[in-house]
């Protein structure tokens, strides 16, 4: 456990900003948790945000509050059925490493998901996605500490009202609940997802026309490697905004005027490639002040090395605007911005 007041928090943000928080909290039990809201639950000015891996955020300014850092670790399997395995993470667990624990124990499904910076308690509030998979596709149940009750409670896949990016968590439940640990529903048997084209390309480019779980991981891996930066060398927070989804009407307009505009199907709905609409922009390479849009990816704002939360949040302004213009469309952050 760990306890600390006017704590710098530049290595828990991937974005590498300065900021300060007043309280820093982090436990690798949840008995230490359970004492620690015990102390402070009934403090109406106890304020607090529970940071992971930091991957998805940007301070703009210091936290006048209390960080909340899980630090627990643990994965195991709980039950199996004859399809499934049931395996449970705890909160804190690096979600990269528990992807690869999964396939080592022949438990499948998350392969499409490696190399997500992050912990395993944020992919249940954000339902991370990527290459055709989502998280929500997979939690079997979440186990939170709901701090209006003080009581252990459980939800399933369905009652977390899970969306784009979005689920229970980070709306009626934000700020009372803090997960503890998830339950993931996988397969015994390998359901190969090689649907996006990028993913394709890897196995035909190595050869590989049968692929194992571990073969999508590895082509995953790769895939991002080459497109995105890695966090630990520039700073950044992923994708750092959402793909906007347009109705039927919006996206014959837009069509029209731009054939070759990139987009996936979303029920009756199009998802169109937000990548691709600042990248028409000529915003690749766009720098303001310390930040700047990726040269390779423009969906990724990064630090240039001496940025301030400010300076991406006002790059991401001028992104938003160019598209506004150009497209109509409105961008919104995927990135939580405090």
């Amino acid at each position: 456990m760990k306890l600390e007041q006017d704590y710098c928090l530049q290595k828990y943000n991937t974005f590498g900003i300065n900021a300060k928080c007043n309280t820093f909290f982090e436990y690798d039990k949840d008995a230490e948790l359970f004492d620690f809201i015990r102390l402070h639950r009934n403090d109406k000015d106890f304020k607090f945000f529970i940071l992971g891996g930091g991957s998805n955020i940007l301070f703009t300014k210091d936290f006048e509050g209390t960080i909340i850092h899980p630090a627990t670790k643990g994965k195991n399997i709980v039950y199996e059925n004859g399809d499934n395995i049931f395996v449970e993470a705890q909160a804190g667990e690096i979600w990269d490493e528990f992807v690869d624990w999964s396939i080592a124990n022949k438990a499948y499904g998350l392969e499409n998901l490696s190399y997500i910076p992050g912990t395993v308690g944020a992919s249940a509030v954000q339902n991370i996605g990527a290459y055709g998979a989502e998280a929500r596709q997979f939690i079997h149940r979440v186990k939170f500490l709901h701090l209006d009750s003080g009581d252990i409670q459980y939800m399933s896949n369905e009652a977390c009202c899970f969306g784009y990016r979005e689920s229970i968590f980070k709306h009626l439940l934000k700020g009372k609940a803090i997960i503890l640990s998830v339950v993931y529903k996988l397969s015994k048997s390998p359901n190969i997802n090689r649907t996006y084209a990028d993913v394709e390309n890897y196995l035909t480019e190595n050869s590989i026309s049968n692929p194992s779980p571990a073969d999508i991981r590895n082509a995953i891996i790769a895939i991002r490697r080459k497109k995105l930066p890695e966090v630990s060398e520039t700073g950044s927070a992923g994708s750092f905004f959402k793909n906007p989804v347009v109705n039927a009407e919006t996206f014959n307009t837009l069509k029209t005027k731009f054939p070759d505009i990139k987009y996936f199907t979303a029920g009756n709905d199009y998802k169109l490639a937000a990548g691709w609409l600042i990248d028409q922009c000529g915003l690749k390479g766009f720098q303001h002040n310390g930040a700047a849009v990726h040269k390779n990816q423009a969906l990724i704002l990064i630090n240039t090395g001496n940025a301030t939360g400010n300076d991406v949040l006002e790059l991401s302004e001028i992104v938003r605007e160019k598209v506004s213009d150009k497209f109509g469309v409105e961008l919104n952050p995927e990135a939580i911005i405090i």
